[in-house]
């Protein structure tokens, strides 16, 4: 999980500054900026930035990296040094004939490295490859599996790639609890990521407190905090605050060339 508090106490002065110009309260001021911070953290939190087929490319190769399509099971085949082996695995093969492929890698000693994978048992397979940490398949798989058919692998891959953007979601559904944000909340947000809702975002609002306005955001993904380094972390609430202190410079020239105009 990924927790962030954004409050006034490290930006302080620029928070006062920031309500001030715009004319709002501290609490308001806190809100605005957690929501702009919620869009960095969406934008930063893998798949980096706003790009899906980026996080879809990404799935297929980590299924890809663990289920590998029936052809390769040729290439499977090279590992095998002797030439009647290899015609006879061969012909099985193009006969669709796994269970005994199967049959004759155990009796040589190969079948502890290879396995057939049918649709049902595709998503256990990937599951125990993966790192339940990152959420990312290992880079070498225990086994070497084969699809048994590419048409289920395929559907495998495409169901999977419609899951991309869930990490993001949190830092969305944090903007949707910001009650103080009176325009659209996930502005700047993808829709790809906004068709998700998990109900991994989470805000805690202590902004009631006038002595410590404070927002919680947290992102209750498992593996959140690694898909949004601590340094993406810092990244992002910098350029928050840039976007703060700019806002603030073109409030005030709008308002000195107001000034100008009516002198």
């Amino acid at each position: 999980m990924a927790k962030f508090k954004f409050e006034n106490l490290k930006f302080e002065q620029i928070m006062k500054d920031y309500a001030t110009i715009r004319e709002t309260t501290i609490p308001d001021a806190v809100h605005l900026n957690a929501r702009l911070l919620c869009v960095e953290f969406a934008r930063r939190t893998q798949p980096f930035g706003n790009d899906e087929n980026v996080g879809k490319e990404r799935v297929r190769k980590d299924i890809s990296n663990v289920i590998k399509p029936p052809i390769y099971f040729l290439k499977f085949l090279e590992r095998t040094k002797n030439p009647r082996l290899q015609n006879n695995l061969r012909k099985l093969f193009f006969n669709r004939r796994f269970g005994d492929i199967q049959q004759v890698l155990n009796k040589i000693g190969f079948g502890n490295r290879f396995a057939v994978v049918d649709s049902s048992s595709m998503p256990g397979v990937h599951k125990a490859n993966r790192n339940h940490r990152t959420g990312r398949a290992f880079s070498r798989p225990d086994k070497f599996y084969i699809a048994e058919d590419s048409s289920p692998l395929q559907s495998y891959i495409q169901t999977k790639q419609k899951m991309v953007g869930l990490a993001k979601s949190g830092w969305a559904e944090c903007a949707k609890q910001l009650r103080r944000v009176t325009s659209s909340a996930t502005r700047g947000i993808p829709s790809w990521v906004n068709r998700h809702s998990a109900g991994l975002g989470e805000v805690q609002d202590r902004t009631d407190n006038p002595f410590a306005p404070v927002v919680v955001l947290s992102n209750r993904l498992p593996w959140a905090d690694q898909v949004l380094r601590p340094t993406e972390q810092l990244n992002g609430t910098a350029l928050v605050a840039q976007k703060m202190k700019k806002e603030m410079e073109t409030i005030l020239k709008k308002r000195q060339l107001k000034l100008q105009e009516a002198s």
